[in-house]
């Protein structure tokens, strides 16, 4: 056999090995990014840019692969041809220390998670076949450099199969909801969708026969399950929680599942990673109004206090609500402690719960009101407010450590919310304050400033600051003015954190990213 027909195919050999392996580190980060496209490669320029090292280790592979090809020409060296082979294996420890088996985020292979391996797979193949006829053995790095690029490339053609796939599941959701025919309560919102989904279940389910969707089950298919696994004849309402990614997504979802009721919880800065500015949220969430005939707006906002005056121009029902004691049908006053239940109502005392939040008991009220839910029943139901999993949870440890779980989709409004509330805590216990954070992501252009606004507000509680990984190290240090520990691992951290907690301490856990975070 000719040395560069072997040469050929030793490389051809290393470069399957490392795509097997290798693909397995970008399958995982295409199951925790929902499998949306452009995503994949975003989070490896994120690790590059943590972790420069993987970058070096990608530039060596890059250089060994044109020393294979020019190296014997120039140096009159034939065996460099060689280094063909070796060049792959170095792409395998990129991005580094991004682990193939995640431990807080592990690979589930799921059917869609196999048909995405083999859909990156056939791209790279194809890639790699032009690659090698163009430039030899060395061709055969060309789409192992770029597999994130790749695996974004595969996650678009296969979004459409995908789609096709889930319709029939969808279609007997939407014959299901006609059949039963409850209330429909659409919720949405940048923050708080999901414990105000939650309240509204809580005050309306001793007067209606009500299900919500579960955790965040928040887009077609995770609705469309909820309804065909849950939705049976009796249900009077149902609480669908709608998120979305881009615009659009919501007004398909209200097109397969039309509200009767619709209700924004708040407009800000999440998903400007991906929607680019607040003007585009707002549009994205407004179109949840679009075919309610009622809905339900805090007016504290200016953009949704403006979009109630739409709704009603286009004669909608309108629900204004306020947390802000400002004069509306439902306001909810956390100074003065009152709630005003619906127009002409006086105002009665209640108690928010310490890390409940008032707009979304507002809003929650609201719809409770509109549900003709009794006064007293609502009320007497907010001391008992649910608490999302992993969304401002409290609980104590064995040695009287008082522990916030918030470590679900932080984000800049709740994670003040939760720094505030938790300084009040240590300061009725006298106690010290330790917040574990890796910082708050998906913020595009805003994400370092408020990180660094996080921090200060840590520091200026007189809480004690402990940053978990690389993501928002950076902006952190800057916001806490270098007065603050860091760790790699959250379980270092959280060690750290009972420690300096002694007996009566207030720790926070203010976000938990998964590993494919750097």
């Amino acid at each position: 056999m000719a040395t560069e027909t072997l040469i050929l195919l030793a490389a051809i050999t290393s470069g399957i090995i490392t795509a097997a392996l290798q693909n397995l580190k970008w399958l995982r980060v295409s199951q925790r990014v929902h499998y949306l496209p452009r995503e994949v490669a975003r989070v490896e320029r994120l690790w590059f840019d943590r972790r420069p090292l993987g970058a070096l280790w990608w530039a060596a592979a890059a250089a060994l692969a044109l020393l294979s090809v020019q190296g014997a020409a120039w140096l009159d060296i034939p065996q460099l041809a060689w280094a063909a082979v070796i060049a792959p294996l170095f792409i395998l420890p990129t991005p580094w220390r991004l682990p193939f088996r995640g431990v807080t985020s592990a690979l589930s292979w799921t059917p869609r998670a196999v048909r995405a391996y083999a859909g990156i797979f056939l791209a790279q193949i194809l890639v790699g076949v032009l690659t090698v006829y163009l430039l030899g053995p060395a061709g055969v790095l060309i789409p192992l450099l770029f597999t994130a690029n790749l695996a974004d490339l595969a996650l678009g053609f296969l979004w459409y199969l995908e789609r096709n796939l889930s319709m029939k599941f969808v279609h007997q959701a939407q014959k299901r909801l006609k059949k039963v025919q409850p209330t429909v309560v659409a919720i949405t919102g940048s923050y708080g969708k999901t414990s105000t989904k939650g309240y509204v279940a809580h005050m309306v389910s001793g007067t209606h026969s009500t299900i919500a969707s579960p955790a965040s089950f928040n887009n077609l298919m995770g609705l469309s399950r909820t309804i065909n696994e849950h939705l049976v004849a009796g249900t009077s309402v149902f609480v669908a929680e709608m998120g979305m990614n881009a615009e659009g997504r919501i007004r398909e979802l209200t097109n397969w599942f039309p509200p009767d009721i619709a209700a924004i919880t708040v407009i800000g800065e999440a998903h400007m990673e991906r929607l680019g500015s607040k003007e585009a949220i707002f549009r994205a969430k407004a179109e949840i109004t679009e075919k309610a005939p009622t809905v339900v707006l805090p007016i504290d906002q200016k953009e949704l206090r403006a979009l109630a005056d739409k709704c009603e121009r286009q004669g909608k029902r309108v629900v204004r609500v306020s947390a802000q004691g400002k004069k509306a049908d439902v306001v909810v006053d956390p100074d003065l402690g009152t709630v005003t239940f619906g127009p002409g109502d006086v105002p009665s005392p209640m108690e928010i719960p310490p890390f409940g939040h008032a707009l979304n008991i507002a809003v929650a009220l609201g719809i409770a009101w509109l549900l003709e839910v009794p006064k007293d029943h609502a009320l007497a139901r907010l001391a008992h407010l649910p608490v999302a999993a992993h969304r401002a949870e409290v609980a104590h440890s064995e040695d009287g450590v008082a522990i916030i779980d918030d470590t679900y989709n932080s984000n800049p409004l709740g994670a003040k919310h939760a720094v505030h509330s938790a300084a009040q805590l240590a300061k009725e216990r006298k106690a010290p304050l330790i917040v574990v954070t890796p910082g708050m992501v998906e913020l595009g252009p805003v994400q370092f400033e408020r990180n660094t606004q996080l921090a200060a507000s840590v520091i200026t509680a007189g809480g004690e600051l402990m940053i978990v990984a690389r993501t928002n190290r950076k902006a952190m240090l800057q916001g806490a003015g270098g007065k603050a520990q860091v760790f790699d691992t959250r379980a270092d951290a959280v060690s750290a954190a009972l420690q300096a907690a002694g007996e009566r301490g207030v720790i926070l856990y203010e976000n938990d990213l998964p590993d494919h975070y750097p």
